[in-house]
């Protein structure tokens, strides 16, 4: 078996064409979801094996995974646009799996109404693998829940713009070009005018809801979020929420 690197450190592992992972009470859910996904056709996420005491088993998907968007390959425009049409289509094959599941559903995340579709919940870089210079594949599914489309949309847009102060460490793009970004990633994605008036404080609802999340859960005792806290992740979500305030205006106007 070999370690893979990333969230968790030391807790996932790759053996063969499967990934072996910690569970969680959500997880039977998730494969639920996942077997739903397949069932879809959606063939770019991994397909549920079995849940064994408190780990998982999903198949590997196939790809580089790489959070640096300051790598050509990662960072690049047809990269930003493979990567919109992915979530566009996941999006699609997630719809129905709310009123087929006849099982109780239990997610990580709070759902938000309304129940449109079963967001990803993590829509990031590092959640994405990718082939041929374009994103293939989305991995790790815990923080699925049911949500209306653009809560998934703000938050990829977020992550992928990136919007965040290009002052914090490992922010690769000015304002300009992430403005720049967040209006191709939209209009790859399908983003109505709507979704876009919407976006700016979707996205700062987003943010506080993660902030919100990773508090509760720190205080309970969880040491993943102590440790999250700690390292100063909810106060740099504060700090982009300020910052997507501040430019709120040259933001819509970029993307309306």
């Amino acid at each position: 078996m070999k370690l893979l690197e990333g969230g968790r450190a030391g807790q996932i592992w790759r053996d063969g064409d499967t990934v072996i992972r910690p569970s969680g009470a959500w997880t039977p859910t998730v494969h639920r979801f996942l077997g739903h996904l397949r069932g879809r056709g959606f063939p770019g996420a991994p397909d549920p094996i079995e849940i064994t005491g408190n780990q998982e088993v999903v198949s590997y998907v196939a790809g580089r995974v790489c959070e640096d968007l300051s790598d050509q390959f990662v960072g690049s425009e047809r990269m930003l646009l493979s990567a919109a049409n992915l979530l566009r289509n996941f999006h699609s094959a997630s719809q129905g799996f709310l009123e087929s599941d006849r099982e109780v559903q239990t997610w990580m995340l709070p759902p938000q109404e309304p129940y449109e579709i079963v967001c990803h919940g993590d829509y990031a870089p590092y959640n994405v693998a990718t082939a041929d210079h374009a994103a293939v594949g989305i991995i790790d599914f815990d923080t699925a829940h049911p949500a209306p489309r653009i809560w998934d949309l703000a938050y990829s847009v977020y992550r992928w713009a990136p919007l965040s102060d290009p002052a914090n460490p490992h922010v690769t793009f000015g304002l300009d070009e992430q403005l720049r970004r967040a209006e191709i990633f939209c209009t790859a994605y399908g983003a109505t005018g709507e979704d876009r008036l919407q976006l700016p404080d979707m996205i700062c609802r987003r943010l506080q809801a993660l902030v919100d999340f990773m508090l509760a859960n720190a205080a309970a005792g969880d040491e993943t979020f102590v440790e999250d806290v700690v390292a100063g992740d909810a106060r740099l979500y504060l700090s982009d929420i300020d910052y997507i305030r501040r430019h709120r205006d040259r933001l819509l106007n970029a993307l309306c």
